[in-house]
């Protein structure tokens, strides 16, 4: 059985105002023809599907098209929704693109409810697929002990992210494919830069430990940088966002699994790179420094410049734009003053939040609290996505 693990595509994004919509029908669009170019029998998708709970026409159309192709070419799916996307909408969509092969999941079920999805394939191989969408915390966790003891309703949320990978794994089958789809945040994965703390942080995990050992294969989304999740062994996998979503992610590679496996036997998995994706790019320097380097700069989709001065330049944003067209952001890097008012050049180099941490303790005399960087954080964060 050749099964495809893709996720994260946040259909709809808007990022500095840019639709990505177009770059995504190319990628999605790709990802098709590899489908059907190497019999894929299988295609996992573990959710946001859109980046938001009402995404606009144009972005369900583009969705709507791969699914579609998929159909054509005989090859099931399986959806569970992320954090991003609409449960409710999305059970609703796939009443009709069942028709199709698609199976959506919204929210947890139980076993006997639909938790747990088996197909038999067009090869006569039976796959049984335990399927747990973004779990809200609020779902899971009491309110009582929500708001009265957070270490014990962090604990209650791992607890129960392990209850239902077993439950939906006793319904597993010795003469099937088993494999298991979350959406969810995994202790010990490593996130991208962009994604933020407050979403991601290991207090709101499962733990590697409650997979189920029967699973021959585990998808899993929420996490935009794919990686093997080495705690829970060789067979865990985040397929990663297709293409790179914000400066966050520069450098990172965009790939997509394709997992070779049968009953009782252990999977075989292969990283493939998606292709059709804008690649990002960062760059830093003085401004002629900047000059010397447009030939390079110009063969980037898009591009965040920090141009290192000594006073200020009213017409940077306009200068550097005529210079590179692709340039998405704009950034002043100026020398500040240190505690006896002389200028201190700050490196181009340094991370915002280092650059934060410096003026939090120029301005206060001490260093900022821990909670007042994640603060920091979410808010660099968000601003990043806008």
């Amino acid at each position: 059985m050749r099964i495809l693990h893709t996720s994260d595509w946040h259909a709809g994004r808007i990022w500095k105002g840019r639709s990505r919509l177009d770059e995504l029908r190319t990628v999605l669009g790709n990802l098709a023809s590899f489908t059907e170019r190497e019999q894929i029998d299988l295609v996992l998708m573990t959710g946001d599907l859109f980046d938001s709970v009402s995404p606009a026409a144009d972005a369900e159309r583009v969705v709507t098209e791969f699914f579609k192709r998929l159909g054509r070419a005989q090859v099931p799916s399986v959806v569970i929704a992320g954090n991003h996307d609409s449960p409710a909408r999305l059970e609703a969509w796939g009443l009709l693109a069942e028709f199709v092969g698609v199976h959506t999941r919204g929210l947890p079920r139980p076993r006997a409810g639909g938790g747990l999805i088996e197909l038999t394939l067009r090869s006569g191989e039976v796959a049984c697929l335990a399927a747990v969408p973004f779990a809200p915390v609020g779902r899971i966790v009491e309110a009582l002990t929500l708001a009265h003891d957070e270490t014990m309703a962090r604990q209650q949320y791992a607890d129960a992210m392990r209850g239902i990978f077993a439950h939906l794994a006793e319904g597993f089958r010795a003469d099937a494919v088993n494999l298991v789809l979350a959406h969810s945040h995994m202790s010990g994965a490593k996130p991208a830069q962009s994604e933020r703390v407050v979403t991601l942080g290991d207090d709101w995990a499962a733990t590697p430990q409650s997979l189920p050992a029967a699973a021959q294969y585990v998808a899993l989304g929420h996490i935009h940088r794919p990686q093997r999740v080495e705690a829970a062994g060789p067979h865990t996998e985040y397929a990663g966002s297709p293409m790179q979503l914000d400066f966050g992610e520069v450098g990172d590679e965009k790939t997509f699994a394709v997992i070779e496996v049968k009953a009782g036997r252990p999977a075989r998995v292969e990283h493939v790179p998606y292709e059709g994706g804008v690649r990002l790019g960062h760059w830093e320097g003085t401004l002629p420094a900047l000059e010397a380097s447009i030939d390079t700069l110009k063969t980037v989709g898009y591009l965040r410049v920090r141009v290192a001065l000594e006073t200020p330049l009213a017409d940077l944003n306009r200068r550097v734009r005529q210079l590179l067209p692709n340039t998405v952001v704009v950034d002043a890097v100026l020398p500040e003053l240190d505690a006896s008012g002389r200028t201190e050049p700050v490196a181009a180099s340094l991370a915002p939040v280092d650059r934060f941490r410096a003026f939090y303790e120029r301005r206060h005399q001490r260093p900022p609290q821990a909670d007042t960087v994640a603060l920091f954080n979410e808010l660099y964060a968000f601003a990043e996505t806008d």
